[in-house]
């Protein structure tokens, strides 16, 4: 078995779409659709709004929690530092500003439009 898709529903494609552009991501088919894929390496991205997945589960997802974290691992901290800065720069939440974080990673979280927490992470030989 291995994983292949993560799925994040989302409340407005749009809105979804230009943050994780911004992240640098490339959004992959029409962008008013109810499912678009990220362009990744690795294992697929996908953007699902609430109404296409209210079709298959039957009834319309919550959004309650903290359910689930997306990890990406970067080249370095000054990646980090940069899309922390860039992000903020635009509007987004830094949920946890850089750190050394005590596991010996470089560590950030930074809150999607639906409040979703992603990491950006480097080992330390890579700071």
């Amino acid at each position: 078995m291995k994983l292949d898709m993560v799925g994040i529903i989302v409340e407005s494609m749009e809105q979804a779409i230009l943050f994780y552009e911004r992240l640098g991501f490339k959004a992959i088919g029409e962008k008013n659709a109810e499912y678009v894929e990220l362009d990744h390496v690795g294992t697929r991205i996908s953007l699902n709004t609430k109404k296409m997945i209210a079709g298959v589960y039957g009834y319309e997802p919550k959004n309650e929690g903290d359910k689930i974290e997306l990890a990406f691992l970067c080249e370095s901290s000054a990646e980090i530092d940069q899309l922390c800065k860039t992000m903020k720069d635009f509007g987004y939440e830094i949920f946890r500003e850089p750190w050394q974080a005590f596991w010996g990673q470089y560590y950030a979280i930074i809150k999607d439009p639906d409040g979703n927490l992603l990491s950006f992470f480097c080992n330390s030989q890579e700071m």
